[in-house]
């Protein structure tokens, strides 16, 4: 049975419109409101506002606490990220290192201390020396709760939670052709009544984390399925670094809890990775010197060859020779959820696969997050400022959330003051929809496909003619869920499943384009490194699609 509805939603308008409730998105607000207590933002939650992946991160958050640490701390940066990060961004921000901390104790951020109440720091692999500030093994949601409440102080920050962005809403002038468009604002899905509303802005903060979705294993939540990356694209934005996609070694292999994530910080603590068929620590085959602390490619790449010649899916993690007490202690919640599921960090091995964890590429940026486009921002792990080259350090990224999230606050503040000045009517949502009842069995069998074909040919270990196939496929299936776009009633799982069917050909793409093997970017076909540097964003593109949108939306004529 089909029935014929309308969408139409309400029209918001804003100071600025923020989309994204991690640390990026919520250090935004902050900063902003610090510097005009009266703006108007809208705060958009895809999902409720403390789920996120800053949420999950365990860790914790990497700082150096001295200037002779912000130069090692420089130099582990830069060694990570196997000679492709931008060196003035990495130094710009570990400079800002210990303001952050500072600023998120402002917050309220409750950080490990010791008995003489001194801040304590854990180590993490990659980095020289102890330089992880945490909260016990939960430091995400420590700084979630934190932040989220601090927002809520403010009357004028208006809370949209269980709201998707569909696209931006952009405009250009007529007789400047080639001219990147403005951004002015947002179409956003209000899921539970299944409205889309015209959201108005003088400015237009993306911070919608990533897109671990896109791979069969993720540490993200369910939600992270590129829609910042894919929106600004769409708009006209430059896009690059999204076949740098890291993948963690240490994700819990389990048959019902498909993203508990396993910090580095154990591997940090002592822990050892061992054969499941022979008790082999096998990381002495790959990185001798480093074994277990060697960067997240390095480590997650050994397990990857280690469980394709054996039996099993998974390796082991091993920290059984560390006190049961001092466990507990420092990784309280992983001990809890284990014990849940009848493992006992202290006696048990514990089963491990990697997982795509953090996306490297992203909306091309500076360290202000300022884009291509006018009026538009993106900060947190949707920019690519050039920080983390072809492979992120551990425990950078909140960092990245927090320095990058202040910093737009204050440049972000002239768009505020320049009036929207509209070229013509903005239309709201004016489509009418035919609602089908079987598109829902059909959009997962897309995302069982995809995530599958993704791990198989563009995870890990690539080579080109497996690159090809993806290709094809994944190209398949965008033409597929267009045309399910232009036909249908929109949902979140439409919305996310577009998205990361444009992702997911922009890192087949990009992976194409750089026939060489460099940090979380691995080809078995080209196992050495180019020595010609070069970006991926100038030739990233995806056939047949047009790279700037009209803002228009009617019947005909969907945004």
């Amino acid at each position: 049975m089909q029935n014929t509805i309308s969408q139409r939603g309400q029209r918001f308008q804003f100071d600025v419109i923020v989309i994204g409730s991690g640390i990026a998105g919520l250090c935004y607000c902050l900063e902003l409101l610090r510097l005009r207590p009266q703006a108007k933002l809208a705060l958009i939650s895809k999902g409720k506002l403390n789920q996120s992946n800053t949420f999950h991160a365990q860790g914790g958050i990497a700082a150096a606490n001295s200037h002779v640490d912000v130069q090692q701390h420089v130099r582990d940066t830069l060694a990570a990220g196997d000679g492709l990060c931008d060196q003035a961004t990495v130094s710009a921000i570990l400079k800002q290192g210990t303001d952050s901390i500072e600023y998120l104790l402002q917050q309220g951020v409750p950080f490990d201390r010791d008995l003489n109440n001194n801040l304590v720091c854990g180590q993490e692999a990659g980095h020289a020396m102890r330089r992880i500030y945490h909260v016990g093994d939960q430091t995400g949601s420590a700084i979630i709760y934190s932040l989220i409440a601090q927002v809520k102080k403010y009357v004028n920050v208006t809370i949209f939670e269980e709201h998707t962005a569909i696209n931006l809403i952009t405009q250009v002038e007529q007789h400047q052709p080639g001219h990147f468009p403005e951004v002015i604002g947002a179409y956003i899905l209000e899921e539970k009544l299944g409205i889309i509303h015209t959201f108005l802005g003088n400015a237009v903060v993306l911070a919608t984390g990533g897109a671990g979705k896109v791979y069969r294993f993720t540490s993200n939540t369910n939600m992270a399925t590129g829609d910042g990356v894919a929106m600004a694209y769409r708009a006209g934005a430059r896009v690059d670094g999204l076949e740098f996609y890291q993948f963690h070694p240490t994700l819990l292999y389990h048959p019902t809890i498909n993203n508990f994530l396993l910090t580095e910080a154990l591997r940090g603590e002592g822990a050892y990775l061992r054969s499941p068929e022979t008790g082999e620590r096998f990381m002495q085959r790959y990185a001798p010197e480093k074994m277990e602390l060697a960067t997240r490619d390095v480590v997650a790449r050994a397990i990857f060859c280690e469980i394709e010649k054996n039996i099993h899916d998974y390796v082991y993690l091993d920290i059984r020779h560390c006190d049961k007490d001092f466990l507990q202690q420092r990784f309280p919640m992983i001990y809890q959820t284990l014990a849940k599921l009848g493992l006992d960090l202290s006696r048990d091995l514990i089963p491990v696969v990697p997982a795509a964890h953090y996306m490297g590429g992203g909306i091309l940026t500076d360290i202000c997050g300022r884009t291509d486009l006018k009026r538009l921002y993106a900060i947190g792990e949707t920019a690519f400022t050039g920080l983390h080259g072809a492979n992120r350090l551990a425990s950078n990224s909140l960092l990245e959330g927090v320095v990058m999230g202040r910093n737009a606050a204050q440049v972000s503040c002239q768009a505020m003051d320049a009036p929207l000045q509209f070229i013509r009517a903005v239309r709201e949502w004016d489509s009418t929809s035919v609602v089908d009842s079987r598109r829902a069995s059909q959009l997962s069998v897309h995302w069982r496909g995809l995530r599958g074909e993704m791990s198989s040919y563009a995870g890990i270990i690539r080579t080109e003619a497996g690159l090809r196939d993806q290709l094809k496929l994944v190209s398949a299936r965008r033409e597929m869920i267009d045309e399910y776009y232009w036909k249908y009633t929109i949902t979140r799982d439409l919305i996310e499943l577009r998205n990361i069917i444009l992702i997911a050909e922009l890192i087949v793409r990009a992976a194409l384009n750089r026939r060489e093997s460099r940090g979380g970017h691995f080809r078995e076909d080209f196992q050495e490194k180019s020595s010609e540097m070069h970006s991926s964003e100038s030739k990233v593109s995806c056939a047949g699609m047009t790279q700037f949108e009209t803002s228009s939306n009617s019947k005909n004529e969907r945004k």
